[in-house]
């Protein structure tokens, strides 16, 4: 059997509004696991249906884990570090709960992440990992997932600004939404300086 992986990808880096969230997906080469990873395609190329029948699959005969850090976070660190934090979060995590001797980390490429990463923490990372790594496009539709169905749950709360649609992200239905009712507690007040008075 090949060594085991561990991938990673992240979610919701460029939008203005909720968390960023990484998942951490461990493959260890068998059967059943190969199966589902060549049906697996980067997340954006995907439905959101295809993405939800993916994510029952990955998550239901996997080991993962999701991390999510707060738009609060965001504002106070950066989004760079946010980005590494999350993603070396879920991948610790997932270690914690799964002991392993002998892996091997990927994850989709993140500029800096040298400057961030713990010292102990050993990641590669490639551009366009998740188009190049099947694993990388697993854990990138679990966080994907994770990730959008928060965003619909923020919505019931907060249904003026239209989470459930776009998702936090800066589309010109949400800018206008902001305009018209303020930030709410989800909005990253760093990435909407023009409009923060």
């Amino acid at each position: 059997m090949s060594e085991a992986i561990i991938a990673s990808d992240e979610v919701g880096r460029g939008a203005v509004a909720g968390p960023i969230v990484a998942a951490a997906v461990l493959c260890r080469g068998f059967r059943k696991e190969r199966l589902i990873l060549a049906k697996v395609k980067d997340s954006k190329l995907l439905t959101a249906r295809q993405r939800q029948i993916l994510f029952l699959l990955i998550t239901g005969n996997f080991d993962w884990q999701i991390q999510a850090l707060s738009n609060k976070y965001i504002d106070r660190h950066g989004i760079q570090m946010a980005n590494i934090r999350v993603m070396e979060k879920a991948i610790n995590k997932l270690l914690a709960k799964r002991p392993i001797d002998s892996v091997n980390i990927i994850a989709d490429y993140v500029g800096g992440a040298k400057k961030y990463l713990s010292a102990d923490t050993e990641i590669k990372f490639f551009k366009k990992g998740d188009e190049l790594y099947q694993e990388i496009a697993a854990a990138s539709i679990v966080a994907k997932v994770f990730r959008d169905n928060l965003m619909g749950k923020w919505h019931k709360k907060y249904p003026q600004y239209g989470f459930a649609r776009h998702k936090g992200y800066g589309t010109k239905e949400h800018l206008k939404n902001i305009r018209a009712h303020g930030f709410s507690p989800l909005h990253r007040h760093s990435f909407l300086k023009a409009l923060d008075r």
